[in-house]
């Protein structure tokens, strides 16, 4: 998919807005509510947040982040995996559009580690396919993703995901099906291989989602995202493998 921007320029653009906007909500909220007479500092009372029995970080790009729905934070599969996880799961989607597994190692695995989740998804893989990152590099920013998320967070238990067949996605009708195929087994073969040796849970989306063949109608406009029915399909084929794991 070709960018206007590159990737790292895209994803550092739009986690520094996140960042701002959310400096500027916990300015207003300290700002709000405290009467001209007062002393802030003594009757300045900020409501903590409430504790989750669940955190869950979703780790990803576009895909995670929801793009190809009317309203990408209620309808993307995380906000749909949360709904099953219970009323007192607390969501945190970290996903950027463009991003690959090298950019959310420096983007997205800080703000991970400061969540202290009990549920990580990662999902990194399909921008790096597109990106043609050699498998080498692929497979060593994905290791490196899941060693620091374990180093930091050994109870957590991590899901990674890997790639679908876009052989079947209107985005690729004209390309060379047979040599698409071997990359993502290509890619897929890392993927599996690094989740064997980080001891953590394949999502196994390929094999899973054999049935997007069969239903058109589970993508987007842009031929090649989930819209809002593909993204829930996608969250009950994770929450099956939770479920399956006892999560």
């Amino acid at each position: 998919m070709k960018r206007s921007c590159s990737n790292r320029e895209r994803a550092t653009h739009t986690f520094n807005s996140l960042f701002c906007c959310l400096l500027i909500s916990a300015f207003l909220a300290a700002c709000v509510g405290i009467p001209d007479n007062q002393s802030s500092s003594s009757h300045l009372h900020l409501q903590p947040t409430p504790a989750a029995h669940l955190t869950y970080v979703a780790i990803g790009a576009s895909d995670t982040f929801g793009t190809g729905t009317n309203d990408p934070a209620t309808q993307c599969w995380p906000a749909s995996l949360i709904k099953r996880l219970g009323p007192d799961a607390r969501l945190i989607n970290l996903g950027i559009p463009g991003i690959d597994a090298h950019d959310a190692l420096n983007i997205e695995v800080p703000v991970a580690l400061d969540s202290h989740a009990h549920l990580i998804t990662v999902w990194l893989a399909v921008n790096d396919l597109i990106d043609k990152v050699p498998l080498a590099s692929y497979q060593k920013d994905l290791a490196s993703v899941l060693q620091r998320l374990q180093a930091a967070n050994p109870q957590a238990r991590i899901f990674v995901a890997n790639v679908p067949d876009l052989t079947v996605l209107p985005r690729f009708a004209h390309s060379d099906k047979q040599a698409l195929r071997s990359t993502i087994f290509a890619y897929n073969s890392v993927i599996a291989t690094v989740v064997a040796g980080q001891h953590v849970i394949l999502v196994d989306l390929y094999q899973t989602w054999q049935t997007l063949s069969e239903h058109p109608e589970y993508i987007s406009a842009d031929g090649f995202h989930p819209n809002a029915s593909g993204y829930a399909v996608l969250a009950e084929i994770f929450y099956d493998t939770l479920q399956m794991h006892h999560l």
